[in-house]
């Protein structure tokens, strides 16, 4: 689930994080409101030090939303910011509701998604200015994300987006099948084509190494097509869990990139370490009830122990199984030290024309 954190600094930008926060929740968001200690509000969490605060939200939520000046916010988040990749969406509103401005982490991060639906829920004018947004050109870090394709080295972004600007060429090259037509400026490839002016290029592959010698200039794009199911004792610290995972994805000579999806049951929701571990791979978590893991279609490794403890004979593969929607086992059950986990293949099949 998209994690939302709503700051506010008077009673007036309160209420409007109050009605947002209302808003989100109605669509399927968890949203929760800051309000500057100075002033109380019902469902709001008071808060003194802003950087404090902003030190928390930037680790535990996806998106952030400021109400208030952009100066504000852009001194609050400026100490934590790392990279486009890693940053939470930051947008800012301001206290009337009439503008909506996305701030930071467009693309990747969701910031300007999560502009054009509060400026929506507002009634507000959505303020983007992402160069490829404004000129209607592809953004290929948007639907690489869209699609469940990890950007390996984001430098490249910059280089096929400005030469796309610039109405040049870009190659594709692409060890899965793709479907739809290709956007403007993208031209199917397997190499650079002097003559035709291509140099740069996208390539979707699980080969690195391949991938990065198709152009002179390359933007490799690795699938995250694995499905980690992973269960637990109780308390078991994200390091214990991360050493667990590294190891048994090294012995199966899995990339830890092509990690897409963290999953396990319901009752592991909010455990600290499985938490962590997500925000870590940069994935989302899923979590299954017992009944619906039962209900697996499947053969699985069976404990009476787990059955008599959470409800359902197995946990790391049966949610791989869900979570991978009818995927492929990789890796059997393993166990170490209180942990389980198993890996399945989901299936990535890239789209133009879905952003």
């Amino acid at each position: 689930m998209i994690r939302i954190g709503i700051v506010a600094f008077s009673q007036k930008g309160g209420e409007l994080a109050g009605y947002l926060r209302e808003a989100y929740r109605e669509r399927g968001y968890e949203a929760q409101g800051y309000l500057s200690g100075r002033h109380q509000m019902a469902g709001m969490e008071p808060f003194g030090d802003l950087p404090d605060l902003t030190a928390r939200l930037f680790a535990e939520k996806d998106l952030l939303l400021f109400i208030g000046a952009c100066g504000i916010a852009v001194r609050a988040v400026a100490p934590y910011i790392e990279s486009k990749m890693k940053d939470p969406g930051v947008a800012v509103a301001d206290e009337c509701g009439r503008y909506v401005i996305s701030l930071l982490a467009g693309h990747v991060g969701g910031a300007n998604a999560f502009t054009a639906l509060t400026a929506d829920l507002l009634g507000a004018e959505p303020v983007i200015t992402t160069a490829t947004d404004r000129n209607g050109v592809f953004a290929v870090d948007c639907w690489a994300q869209k699609q469940g394709l990890r950007i390996m080295e984001p430098a490249g972004i910059v280089e096929i987006s400005s030469r796309l600007l610039a109405g040049e060429p870009v190659g594709l090259s692409s060890d899965l099948p793709i479907a739809g037509s290709l956007p403007p400026g993208l031209i199917r490839q397997e190499r650079a084509v002097e003559e035709a002016g291509i140099r740069a290029g996208i390539v979707i592959s699980y080969d690195m190494d391949t991938a990065r010698c198709r152009f002179p200039i390359v933007l490799p794009l690795l699938p995250m097509d694995l499905v980690v199911g992973m269960g637990c004792r109780k308390g078991i610290g994200y390091e214990s869990l991360r050493a667990f995972l590294e190891r048994v994805l090294s012995e199966n000579g899995l990339l830890p990139e092509r990690v897409g999806l963290l999953c396990s049951i319901r009752a592991k929701e909010t455990e600290d370490g499985l938490v962590k571990l997500a925000r870590s791979l940069g994935v989302a978590f899923e979590t299954w009830t017992a009944q619906e893991l039962m209900d697996a279609a499947g053969s699985f490794a069976a404990s009476s122990f787990v059955q008599a403890r959470m409800g359902t004979d197995n946990v790391c593969e049966r949610s791989a199984a869900l979570s991978s929607r009818g995927g492929c086992r990789l890796v059997a059950k393993q166990q170490e030290n209180g942990m389980t986990l198993a890996v399945y293949r989901r299936e990535i099949r890239p789209v133009f024309g879905q952003l």
